[in-house]
């Protein structure tokens, strides 16, 4: 049976169905409005990392003061017994902090000992570098070597004969350590053959980033034999200049060449 409503009920019915979509619209209107409201303020909270410059944060001079006492005192334990052996443990002790004063600072037992490997490399290059680049490209190469071979057969002896022990062992080493022993190195080379470059001497089919890298691992392999036994300290430098002069007149023409050819020659 078919219920009928009068015109009022209809017009009850039709009233109340109105309100009801009215009240869930704008309560859709409302959800979507805050919705929108708390995006901004995560947005606000929030700062985009593609929009927003980080802030270097400033370390206080005593701050700054206890990570250089902190670095110095690296180096000598690398000197004196070696990276691998050393833990998080042992460098908070001898460097006389708290183990999570290294952590705030430097992030891991990495990010100390390559802190340390870092200055050392930094301190030697970043100035030869500035100072050598009006020199031809083999007196860049005479330069680097005589200054690194005063040095490993001067003060950072033990410091060079642990690295480089490090550096060979059969483990990769980890890669923060093997880019500020490596990696700084490797860009300073790099400036070099930018050099012969720019003098139109470097041969086209050279691999400027694949052989800056190979020519560092050349000549730590020869500081390596030193640290042997199998390279006298009185034939490091000649060997070092001989070994490296050689391989960059395999990769030069025009003068640029020539000038390595004579760097090579003196030296016997």
């Amino acid at each position: 049976m078919t219920r009928r409503y009068s015109g009022t009920c209809y017009k009850i019915c039709k009233a109340r169905r109105t309100r009801t979509e009215e009240v869930l619209r704008n309560r859709r209107v409302r959800y979507s409005s805050l919705q929108n409201r708390g995006a901004r303020r995560l947005d606000d909270m929030i700062p985009s990392s593609t929009t927003t410059k980080k802030r270097k944060r400033r370390l206080s001079p005593r701050v700054l003061e206890r990570r250089d006492r902190i670095i110095r005192k690296v180096r000598e334990l690398v000197a004196e017994r070696g990276i691998e052996p050393l833990t998080m443990r042992d460098l908070a002790q001898e460097c006389g902090v708290a183990v999570a004063t290294l952590y705030n600072q430097f992030g891991s037992r990495e990010g100390v000992i390559g802190a340390a490997l870092e200055e050392v490399f930094r301190d030697r290059f970043e100035p030869l570098s500035e100072r050598t680049k009006n020199l031809s490209p083999a007196e860049q190469l005479d330069v680097r070597i005589t200054i690194a071979a005063r040095a490993i057969l001067g003060d950072l002896r033990e410091y060079t004969r642990s690295v480089m022990f490090f550096y060979f062992q059969h483990s990769p080493p980890h890669p923060a350590l093997r880019a500020a022993i490596h990696d700084f190195v490797v860009a300073d080379f790099r400036r070099i053959l930018e050099s012969i470059d720019r003098h139109g001497d470097l041969e086209p089919w050279v691999n400027v980033p694949s052989f800056a890298d190979d020519i560092v691992t050349q000549q730590y392999g020869l500081v390596m034999k030193r640290a042997q036994g199998y390279i006298r300290d009185l034939d490091l430098r000649s060997r070092c200049m001989c070994g490296l002069g050689a391989t960059f007149i395999g990769i030069t023409r025009g003068r640029t060449r020539a000038a390595f050819q004579k760097l090579v020659a003196s030296q016997h």
